[in-house]
């Protein structure tokens, strides 16, 4: 019978073929792991170096910061060094090899450009901090004992400038390396890097406008008023809260000089507009946006808050108002931690754990009379500001202020001067909602007080913006508003009389009446609006083409409602919306991932 096996069975390899296979089998295991070794040493020398150069950083930072010359040589020199060493490690061309491999091969490609972004803010963007350093102390740029060096600022503009744009060429680099699919640990630490170069660039780009406005806004190139609006939050409006008190600053020669404050009954009740409104204006607004101070910043639109608040504030002040300042007793509690404490008039001290819960709460409770309410915030903010002008103020901590309060959306500023507004206004300072929908859609959530009295002490805010998908007609999403009254059960008879109106103006005493405004994308729809049920909306177009909707609700002590609106905007880029929110007491926003819809 014939075997059924095919020809080649049983045969056996020679053993030398066998003996070869084998070698060279494991040969490419020897190969393979060596590689891995090699490219896992290298990863591991590169972490060092980024940690060291990191640490380096912190050091030459602080140096900078406190006018200290000594040293930054040879720390930017070391700095340098570490960064390069990172890219050398991780530009070889097995590592360019390793970053073709599936899977495995996003991680070495992210680590590279890292290394590389970090080498270049070392190489492109410290050296100019640095030359600013040595020329000029930093120190003598703030104010100090009255007056602020205009000239010194003068000099430094240009370099500042170029470092500004620098760090926003790295961090636009930063920003397209990909992540997906990579391991935790490198996605986490490029996360970490982007957001440390964006601070970077948007605080040197912040340096860099502040440089080129700073000289004349001190009175450099000819004598210049400031007005100061000091927003209460404890009654909201679209920018903050309404003035509870108006500061007037003088700057001249780079001498600044504190005139005096007046109270928002100064400004109050102005027969008509003091400039023409806009049927706009007079429609969702009405006149009361030209005729009261506490009322110019219902808008969403900062640059008419300054334009209406410095007429108002020429008329009272007899002066020409050449700059407009919006602050807010969080402003001032990061000022404070800069300059320190200040002392009132009663005795007390006002600090930067105090400020908010005085300013906006106890004053109340303390001083139920309106006038020695006025009164209080003028000492106030003559105080503080009075401080900031005498002190030498810590520079690295005046610097974390006014970023804190510019990314808390709580400093906003206008300028009569074309070419320094123009500037301001491609800053979060300008308070304008942008022009267009290039990067990422806007939306603004705005709220406005109805109570007319200090509840908004009490409004727990929070805003998310989900549910996004697309359609036929553009990115559908929504925005939900969740508001909550932290009042005491009692609020009606346990708070201050002028805190709740008493039932004055319509709303039961206790109670908190709010106006809740969606200001939406170029060309969006308000598709529907509800809290459960169908709310009563009025809904808008602004003149550059917005949805403008607003509706009002009411919240008895410890109520909690979500309000649920609805928004069809024509288009949507991936980025998350670029989303603006009144600044409270309290709040919180959180955003999903954005679909790309249409072009």
């Amino acid at each position: 019978m014939a075997d059924p096996r095919p020809a080649t069975a049983g045969i056996r390899l020679p053993g030398h073929r066998r003996s070869r296979l084998w070698w060279i089998a494991l040969a490419v295991l020897l190969v393979v792991l060596a590689l891995g070794a090699w490219l896992g040493v290298r990863a591991s020398l590169a972490k060092n170096a980024l940690e060291a150069a990191q640490s380096e950083a912190k050091s030459l930072q602080s140096a900078v910061l406190k006018g200290d010359a000594s040293g930054t040589e040879a720390t930017q020199r070391a700095l340098t060094e570490h960064t390069g060493e990172a890219v050398s490690l991780t530009s070889d061309p097995i590592w360019r090899a390793a970053e073709a491999v599936p899977f495995l091969g996003v991680n070495f490609s992210a680590v590279r450009q890292a290394a590389a972004a970090t080498d270049d803010v070392a190489v492109d963007v410290v050296p100019k901090v640095v030359e600013i350093a040595d020329h000029v102390n930093l120190s003598s740029l703030l104010p100090g004992d009255g007056s602020i060096a205009t000239e010194p600022l003068r000099a430094v503009a240009p370099t500042v400038a170029e470092a500004a744009a620098a760090a926003d060429a790295i961090a636009g680099r930063v920003d397209t390396i990909g992540t997906d699919g990579a391991l935790p640990v490198v996605a986490d630490a490029v996360e970490k890097l982007t957001r440390t170069i964006t601070g970077a660039s948007t605080m040197l780009d912040t340096a860099a406008r502040a440089t080129a406005l700073l000289p004349d806004m001190a009175g450099g190139a000819g004598p210049r008023n400031i007005m100061v609006m000091i927003q209460n939050n404890a009654e909201l409006r679209s920018s903050g809260g309404i003035a509870g008190a108006v500061a007037l600053i003088h700057a001249e020669n780079g001498v600044i000089s504190f005139v005096g404050t007046r109270g928002s009954d100064d400004f109050s009740g102005f027969p008509a507009p003091v400039l023409p409104l806009t049927p706009f204006e007079q429609n969702v607004y009405t006149d009361n946006l030209g005729r009261y101070i506490q009322d110019t910043n219902l808008t969403v639109d900062f640059s008419r808050t300054g334009e209406l608040a410095a007429e108002m504030g020429t008329l009272v002040f007899g002066v020409p108002i050449d700059t407009v300042v919006a602050v807010d007793p969080y402003v001032l509690a990061h000022l404070l931690e800069a300059t320190g404490p200040v002392a009132l008039p009663d005795g007390t001290e006002l600090t930067a754990d105090n400020a908010a819960k005085t300013l906006l709460s106890d004053v109340y409770a303390r001083f139920p009379d309106r006038l020695v309410q006025d009164a209080f915030f003028a000492a106030v903010s003559g105080a503080v500001f009075e401080g900031m002008i005498s002190r030498s103020p810590d520079p690295a901590a005046l610097v974390q202020a006014l970023s804190e309060s510019g990314a808390e959306n709580r400093l906003h500023v206008w300028s009569a001067v074309p070419a320094e507004q123009a500037l301001i206004a491609q800053t979060s300072l300008a308070g304008i909602p942008p022009t267009t929908d290039d990067a990422a859609v806007y939306t603004g959530v705005y709220l406005e007080d109805l109570t007319r009295a200090k509840m908004d002490y009490y409004l727990e805010t929070n805003v998310d913006i989900r549910d996004a998908r697309c359609t036929k007609h553009g990115a559908e999403y929504v925005v939900a508003v969740t508001l909550t009254s932290t009042a005491p059960t009692d609020a009606a008879t346990s708070l201050p009389d002028y805190v709740t109106a008493g039932g004055r103006f319509g709303t039961p005493a206790g109670d908190i009446a709010t106006r809740v405004v969606i200001h939406g994308p170029l060309g969006a729809t308000l598709l529907g609006a509800s809290d459960g049920e169908d709310l009563p909306v009025k809904a808008v177009t602004d003149p550059n083409g917005r949805l403008y909707a607003q509706t009002d609700v009411t919240l008895t002590p410890g109520a909690t409602t979500e309000l649920v609106f609805t928004v069809l905007a024509p288009k949507a880029s991936d980025v998350p919306p670029n989303l603006v929110t009144t600044p409270g007491i309290t709040g919180k926003t959180t955003i999903s991932a954005f679909p790309r819809c249409g072009s």
